[in-house]
This record gives C-alpha cells, sequence and structure tokens, in this order.
C-alpha cells in the first residue's frame, strides 16, 4: 500500500513539473520580448539569449517533455519507469541550477524548484526498492 501510495504521489508530481514547466515554456515561446510575471529581459544580460524563446524551447523539451515521458511510462507500468522520473527529477535541478549560474538572482521558485527535483528524485529511487534515506 505504501509503495503504491509513494508511485502516485510520484506520478503526480512528474505531472505536475511536465504540466507547469510545458505552459511556461510555450508561453516564453510565444512572449519572447514580454516582462512577464517573473522573467524580466533583464535576466538575459550576460547570457548567450537576446529574447526567451530558445530558453522556453529548452524548458519545454527538457524538463517538459521528460517529465511528461515519465508519467506516461508510470502510467504504463514500464520497466525503466524509475530512471525516467529520476533522469525528470535531473532534468529540473540541472535546469534550475543552470538559471541560476546564468542570472544570478536568487528566488524562493528556484529554491522550491530545487526542492521539487531533489524530491521527485529520492521517491523515484525509492520505488525502486532502494533506500536512499
Amino acid at each position: 500500500m505504501i509503495h503504491r501510495m509513494r508511485k502516485n504521489a510520484l506520478l503526480a508530481l512528474c505531472l505536475f513539473i511536465s504540466l507547469v514547466s510545458s505552459v511556461i515554456g510555450l508561453i516564453l515561446i510565444l512572449m519572447p520580448q514580454e516582462d512577464w510575471i517573473l522573467w524580466p529581459q533583464q535576466w538575459l544580460l550576460g547570457t548567450p539569449f537576446t529574447d526567451l524563446r530558445l530558453p522556453g524551447l529548452l524548458l519545454l523539451a527538457l524538463v517538459g517533455a521528460t517529465n511528461g515521458w515519465a508519467a506516461l511510462n508510470l502510467i504504463n507500468e514500464h520497466p525503466r519507469q524509475y530512471y525516467r522520473s529520476m533522469l525528470g527529477g535531473y532534468c529540473l535541478t540541472t535546469w534550475i541550477i543552470v538559471e541560476l549560474l546564468q542570472s544570478r538572482e536568487l528566488y524562493l521558485i528556484h529554491v522550491s524548484a530545487v526542492l521539487l527535483g531533489i524530491l521527485q528524485i529520492l521517491l523515484a529511487y525509492q520505488q525502486k526498492r532502494k533506500w536512499a534515506v
């Protein structure tokens, strides 16, 4: 029963991360020049990007699609479902770390996203019947 609850929590986490990152990625692609909520254009200073189109595409492809793929694997009981869920957590965590290195600005959303990524990795690891803690 606990195994099933953890798997459902992992599935919900993968779906949530996929949905949020995909929506934000699409908004960044469709409105690349806008100062939108938390992504002001000044964050691009010192980065290789001139607008938010490419970061939005990368967010959609790397974080959104990877976590969506992990969720589908969890639903379909794929033999490598937990490895793919861990990959989704690694993608999210890496995305945030690179974003922090590029922008040099730390906000609560960054801390929250890194914690979600770490939680996802640990849940997937424990679902493989290995104990991280």
